[in-house]
């Protein structure tokens, strides 16, 4: 019984996946690459509308089979870092107001959201909210913006995710350089600056730190709760949205 239901499952996965290589299948194509009976693969096709795929069919001669044109992804397993960072990566698109193939990118932003599993969304929408964008584009040129090393980022992302502390060694605009442990609440972009808004143990109080003028970055083993009052402690608050 096992075994039957092992192969109808593998069966119906490969069914799936040739109607999603082509746009147009005739049955008896289908029949062959499943070596199946006519009777085997009508059972097959009516199980998957039943389960709402959208396939269309069409009458005639040889009978042609296909997947509807705006049939969407599915099981695309990301983990919960993978989804933010696409979610981020749309939202910065969206915050771009550029001219062109922008116009949908909100709509797809939420139904990409709600496509994911509800224990997934439940931990996405904890760290979306930590994750701010500017309403205004900046214009300005930054002449002395350098992109951090990719060891830096790793670690900033970690301790972000994971609310561990962060150790890091800042340049401050001034050029003096400081020490310090933070917990990294929330990440802010003004574009194309990157920010992070920390409760700085050294000042013992909330402080904003341009991400690339951090020198030195290292995760610690020591935990932190998030602090809701944190951001709107700062004048910023107003003019961010989050993704």
């Amino acid at each position: 019984m096992k075994t039957n239901f092992k192969n109808r499952t593998e069966r119906r996965n490969q069914l799936i996946g040739l109607l999603r290589s082509e746009e147009y299948w005739k049955t008896s194509d289908l029949r062959e690459h499943l070596m199946v009976s006519q009777r085997t693969l009508m059972r097959e096709l009516a199980e998957l509308k039943d389960a709402g795929y959208p396939i269309e069919s069409d009458r005639g001669r040889g009978g042609g089979i296909r997947l509807h044109g705006r049939w969407g992804i599915e099981r695309l397993t990301l983990s919960h870092k993978e989804v933010v960072e696409l979610l981020l990566s749309l939202a910065i698109m969206e915050s771009l107001n550029l001219p062109l193939l922008t116009g949908n990118i909100k709509a797809i932003r939420q139904k990409l959201f709600q496509a994911f599993p509800d224990n997934q969304r439940g931990v996405v929408s904890n760290i979306r909210k930590r994750i701010l964008i500017s309403k205004q584009t900046k214009a300005t040129f930054e002449p002395h913006l350098s992109e951090p090393k990719q060891k830096i980022s790793e670690n900033m992302s970690e301790s972000f995710f994971r609310q561990r502390c962060l150790d890091i060694n800042y340049r401050a605009e001034s050029g003096k350089y400081t020490s310090r442990i933070i917990e990294p609440h929330y990440i802010m972009l003004s574009w194309p600056v990157w920010y992070i808004i920390a409760w700085d143990h050294l000042r013992n109080s909330s402080r904003v730190f341009r991400i690339d003028r951090i020198q030195n970055a290292c995760t610690t083993n020591t935990s932190f709760k998030l602090r809701p009052d944190l951001i709107y402690n700062d004048s910023y608050a107003p003019f961010y949205t989050t993704i």
